[in-house]
């Protein structure tokens, strides 16, 4: 065992104590905008697989109990212990709730989107790359929770440890890498071959690349400071793992309301020739990127369309839904729009139409 001298001195005290407090403030706001996103999830895709729901909220559930677990170690920090630097050195449940619970999720996360890249990319060697490193770092992560429970003080380095964090850290940070960089790989291909789809699959990628690259810095910045310093500084990023990788599945899952708004690339143009345009685009990226095989003949309204892996759009099986349009006339302004297509109440395109209702019945 490699463990430096407890060190009671008053600067030794803040390097301990400040970033175990930030890392709970930051614990707690991402589980806030985690809740955020599961409601707004849970309002607006009812119709989701019942798999993807069981995959949203078990996940939900692991972070409320890693963020209980690391406030129950505050509490044993900053209340009961108050003032008693051993108990302050003292990792408590350290070893459950960030390498355990947080590679938990993490391993959850990145298998669910290496099989998203393989629903609309149909190669295994993404997928079987991500497993392997996704497994490896759950590995790690029960190594390191091995030695935490044997030796829970946080200025200790049993022999082995430091090689068990950089097995997981590392491996998470390579899997995490493999996904940004295949989505996005895959993505720009299918815009290669889309007509009038940048705007949709430049949202996928820039949203891909931002989640995979916070969650990846996070990585190295805990495996980095665990590895550089004996003190508490990498419990800032380490205690959060967990929560930026559901905030950034929910994100992905949630994304689509984006897609489908009405204000989603309007430039200015009728409210109702957008939205149309927009339906038509967006069901057209579905077939072109996810493979879903869609037509731009095809209705929006079977409740077939997706954004990735079979998950529909918000609106899809509402009535009334917008029929696909063969032809959007962006210069022109100009939409051709199916005679039982639902038009907005008091939509300048509805009154029109009423209008001319109104002259050939006179």
């Amino acid at each position: 065992m490699d463990a430096a001298p407890l060190d009671t001195s008053h600067h030794a005290i803040i390097w301990l104590a400040g970033p175990r407090l930030l890392g709970l403030f930051f614990n707690w706001g991402l589980l806030g905008i985690l809740t955020a996103q599961v409601y707004i999830y849970f309002i607006n895709f009812p119709e989701d697989r019942r798999v993807f729901k069981v995959l949203i909220y078990a996940v939900y559930l692991l972070d409320w109990a890693q963020t209980c677990s690391a406030t129950y170690d505050a509490f044993q920090w900053f209340v009961y212990g108050w003032g008693d630097i051993n108990v302050l050195n003292n990792l408590e449940t350290g070893f459950l709730n960030i390498p355990i619970l947080s590679s938990i999720v993490a391993i959850t996360v990145q298998i669910f989107f290496g099989w998203r890249i393989w629903t609309f990319s149909k190669s295994f060697v993404p997928l079987i790359f991500i497993v392997v490193l996704a497994v490896a770092q759950l590995g790690g992560a029960i190594a390191v929770a091995y030695f935490i429970k044997t030796n829970p003080v946080e200025n200790a380095r049993e022999a082995g440890l430091p090689d068990a964090v950089g097995v997981r850290l590392g491996t998470s940070v390579v899997a995490d890498a493999i996904i940004a960089i295949s989505m996005t790989y895959f993505l720009l291909k299918s815009r290669e071959e889309a007509i009038k789809l940048n705007n949709v699959i430049t949202r996928l990628v820039r949203l891909t690349i931002e989640t995979g690259t916070v969650t990846a810095l996070f990585a190295i910045m805990d495996l980095v400071f665990f590895l550089a310093a004996h003190n508490g500084l990498h419990e800032v990023s380490g205690v959060i793992l967990a929560k930026l990788y559901t905030n950034s599945l929910l994100a992905m899952f949630n994304n689509r309301l984006l897609m489908t708004s009405k204000s989603f690339n309007v430039h200015g143009r009728h409210r109702m020739h957008a939205e149309l345009e927009n339906r038509n685009r967006m069901t057209m990226s579905t077939g072109l990127v996810f493979g879903t095989g869609m037509r731009a003949d095809e209705t929006a309204d079977s409740g077939e369309t997706s954004v990735g892996m079979g998950m529909p759009l918000p609106g899809d099986k509402e009535k009334g839904a917008v029929q696909m349009v063969t032809s959007v006339d962006v210069e022109k302004d100009d939409v051709q729009i199916p005679i039982h297509a639902y038009i907005p109440s008091g939509s300048p395109s509805s009154s029109g139409m009423a209008d001319d209702k109104g002259k050939s019945q006179r």
